[in-house]
């Protein structure tokens, strides 16, 4: 009995802990949304999530510490079993998919979409985005300040080296490296 009341006191303690680090504040968890009991949320970290929006957490996830989380209206976050991120920013007006088994390093960031814009006159709209998707699959370790635009799909088994810019889709089992030259004057 007293391990049983144990659990639900963590339980209630880690939801406290959400809807008081969320940005907005009438922002939660709607009735579509799926947080497994095993999710682990660190500190300062901003999770906006709107009322209407789906946020689904697997088995084991670790959203460590410092990450900035935007789920907007009517769009969908899934993150899947033993994925771990530390100090990352993910924003979703769309769909992000991240699969199972992932690291996402520090700086990390992901986006599911872009400003629009018009070539002339040329003009980039503040409050108007095209919206895509992004998928991530099982086994992805990204390195640190990794950047993954919309409409791109990551494969399994890949790893993403620090400071790459990722604009296309990754194949299974491929590695990426963000290629420095040296150049001499």
């Amino acid at each position: 009995m007293k391990s049983l009341l144990g659990l639900l006191f963590i339980k209630i303690k880690n939801f406290v802990r959400l809807c008081i680090i969320s940005k907005q504040r009438d922002s939660f968890f709607t009735p579509s949304s799926r947080i497994h009991p095993s999710f682990k949320l660190g500190s300062d970290n901003v999770l906006d999530i709107s009322p209407n929006a789906r946020f689904d957490i697997e088995e084991s996830v670790i959203i460590n510490q410092n990450n900035f989380i935007t789920v907007k209206p009517n769009a969908k976050l899934s993150i899947g079993k033993n994925t771990y991120i530390t100090r990352a920013t993910i924003s979703c007006l769309g769909e992000i998919e991240i699969g199972e088994n992932c690291i996402l390093g520090e700086g990390m960031k992901i986006f599911d979409h872009n400003h629009q814009y018009t070539k002339e006159p040329f003009s980039v709209s503040k409050t108007d985005f095209n919206i895509g998707k992004v998928k991530i699959g099982n086994n992805v370790w990204t390195g640190a300040n990794v950047v993954i635009l919309k409409d791109v799909t990551i494969g399994d088994n890949v790893i993403l080296g620090a400071g790459c810019v990722i604009h296309k889709d990754v194949p299974d089992n491929t590695i990426i490296i963000n290629k420095q030259e040296l150049i001499i004057h």
